[in-house]
């Protein structure tokens, strides 16, 4: 074969080559294009975040959970309480309400003696921590040391603590509405309050979350004593004033921002999950959660989680009755969000119940000042009230919005009583319909709504 008829084969030989290798270029080109571009997208957003005066590390967010210098600090008191807490074994909890497996008899109902004997050598045995918890209680700051700069491993030991002391006034509160002592009761009741207050400002999502469950506690000793003992108006004020300033709107926004941090951080370092956060078959994938964020893939979800979390920040600027509307939407959203975003789908949580929960509890405060309102015109003039209007503004500057639909709170009169209600987050009226305990609800579900019920 002569040099003619050879020539054009290499010709085509080294076209083919130089086709792969700009082909192998053009990807190389497009590979970095698109890890600069959502590396710059990223880092925009959180140059945002932090221009809004929000913390995007863990380390700042450390920094941003602080009080005043030289402040009274109540966590300080409140840990020394814990230290002092004595906890009963299964066996003697067994018989023990609130605190253990036996439940409070209907509100109007008084305790047996042998629960009473019990519940007073409770209360007799953590005596030193009830009056370190009373002494905490009315302390307007509180930092727990919790340091959120070692990572995603910092501990927050007095979470479970806090509801134990606020189970262990519950407990204090129905006995002293027992023995007719209504000052101590609604002492027990304000304190009840005053503990869930030291978490108000503790920039994470699982403190808001123990908040709210102490903040339910303390509104169902308020209703449970409420019906056993007789407040008076000075009483009754000071109760209110309790219930009005537990409201704190702006707590779950710090809820956010911290939940924020804590997102950055594990986009920026996915191997450091946990077998608490995705499940210990995750803990042997570490090469493949490097290669995912070597690719620039971790960067993308958290682009998208970014987003996300400041849809959910915006809600809490929402008028309440908006806000389930608007979680549930982006939790939707999010929900449909490709499955290619892996880790994006390994991190998000469902922060739409968080927000149900919430309200919730929003809506029993509510109702339990509008309770207490109801009381002082009942003990000033000697009746109930036939509309809620009939009290502002002397007992109440204007009767509060019902967080699930906008619209005040409702009120009726009951044969004995009254109930204060919020229809809930069916925004469905069932007339005050009390939700039964969970021992005596059927498995279907039924409708109900958030109560306060006063039946004396």
């Amino acid at each position: 074969m002569d040099d003619s008829e050879t020539a054009p084969r290499r010709r085509r030989k080294l076209k083919v080559s130089h086709i792969l290798i700009v082909l192998l270029l053009i990807a190389v080109c497009a590979f970095a294009g698109f890890r600069l571009s959502v590396r710059l997208k990223l880092r925009a957003r959180i140059d945002a975040i932090r221009a809004a005066g929000y913390p995007v590390t863990l380390a700042e967010l450390n920094e941003w959970y602080t009080i005043p210098e030289g402040a009274e600090n109540a966590a300080d008191t409140l840990i020394e309480a814990f230290l002092c807490y004595y906890e009963w074994n299964r066996t003697e909890l067994e018989s023990l309400p609130v605190a253990g497996q036996a439940e409070l008899p209907a509100r109007t109902e008084p305790l047996a003696e042998e629960t009473k004997g019990l519940v007073a050598q409770y209360l007799a045995d953590n005596q030193q921590a009830l009056e370190l918890l009373h002494k905490a209680a009315p302390m307007e700051h509180s930092r727990y040391p919790v340091d959120f700069s070692v990572g995603l491993g910092y501990r927050m030991y007095h979470i479970r603590d806090l509801r134990k002391g606020a189970i262990l006034l519950k407990l204090e509160a129905v006995l002293h509405a027992e023995n007719n002592k209504s000052q101590l009761a609604a002492r027990s009741v304000t304190s009840i309050f005053g503990i869930a207050h030291s978490l108000a400002e503790e920039p994470i999502l699982f403190s808001q979350l123990v908040r709210t469950v102490c903040r339910g506690l303390a509104v169902s000793s308020l209703e449970r004593v409420i019906n056993r003992v007789e407040f008076t108006d000075e009483q009754l004020v000071e109760l209110g004033k309790a219930v009005a300033n537990a409201e704190n709107l702006s707590a779950m926004s710090w809820a956010f921002a911290g939940e924020r941090c804590r997102g950055i951080y594990v986009f920026k370092n996915p191997t450091t999950f946990s077998s608490d956060l995705v499940g210990r078959k995750m803990l042997q994938s570490a090469p493949i959660l490097e290669f995912y964020k070597a690719l620039g893939l971790a960067d993308r979800d958290a682009i998208i989680y970014l987003e996300f979390m400041n849809d959910y920040m915006d809600t809490t600027g929402l008028p309440l009755h908006q806000r389930q509307e608007a979680a549930d939407v982006i939790q939707t959203k999010l929900n449909r969000t490709s499955k290619t975003h892996i880790l994006l789908h390994m991190f998000r949580p469902d922060y739409s119940w968080v927000t149900r929960s919430y309200l919730r509890n929003i809506a029993q405060l509510r109702t339990a000042q509008v309770s207490l309102a109801v009381q002082r015109y009942r003990l000033a003039t000697g009746n109930l009230p036939d509309t809620l209007a009939d009290f502002v503004p002397t007992y109440l500057d204007a009767v509060p919005e019902d967080p699930f639909d906008g619209r005040t709170l409702r009120y009726e009169k009951l044969e004995t009583g009254f109930v204060v209600y919020s229809v809930g987050e069916d925004r469905r009226d069932d007339g005050g319909k009390e939700r039964l305990p969970i021992g005596k609800r059927k498995k279907a579900p039924s409708s109900w709504d958030i109560t306060f019920i006063v039946e004396r």
